[in-house]
């Protein structure tokens, strides 16, 4: 059972992660410059939300109890950059940074879990995620 356990531990860990980022991408779309930077950051917070959807499901089928909140670390961050982006004269630049920061957080999850024993549907499922969050990093590296 430790192994279930700690697959239950992982799966909550990116789930707070996924809140985290869920927040900065709708804190970021709302302070966009750009038409086309708010619909990018909004895109990717309905897939923030969908993956937390998908860790909430199997964090319940393996027996555990999903978090409900973001982490404490991610609310202090998210003050973060939000002063940061604000105060920065090119702010466009520091809210593309600030996804990237977010994203890699997200990354260091999947890397976590897909490190775990999951049935092959749910890996499949998490790789699908994987691959939204590699692309959506990709877009923005091309807009820095």
């Amino acid at each position: 059972m430790p192994t279930l356990d700690k697959t239950i531990a992982q799966l909550n860990h990116l789930l707070m992660t996924c809140h985290d980022a869920s927040l900065s991408y709708r804190r970021l779309a709302g302070s966009a410059s750009t038409s086309e930077q708010q619909r990018l950051f909004r895109e990717r917070e309905q897939q923030c939300s969908a993956l937390m959807a998908c860790l909430h499901n199997q964090i319940v089928t393996y027996g555990g109890r999903p978090t409900q909140h973001p982490s404490l670390f991610g609310m202090l961050r998210h003050a973060w950059n939000s002063v940061t982006t604000s105060l920065l004269p090119e702010r466009g630049r520091a809210r593309l940074r600030a996804a990237l920061r977010t994203e890699k957080q997200i990354r260091h999850g999947f890397e976590q879990v897909l490190a775990e024993q999951l049935s092959p549907q749910f890996r499949q499922q998490l790789q699908e995620h994987s691959s939204r969050s590699v692309e959506f990093e990709r877009i923005i590296r091309t807009q820095l």
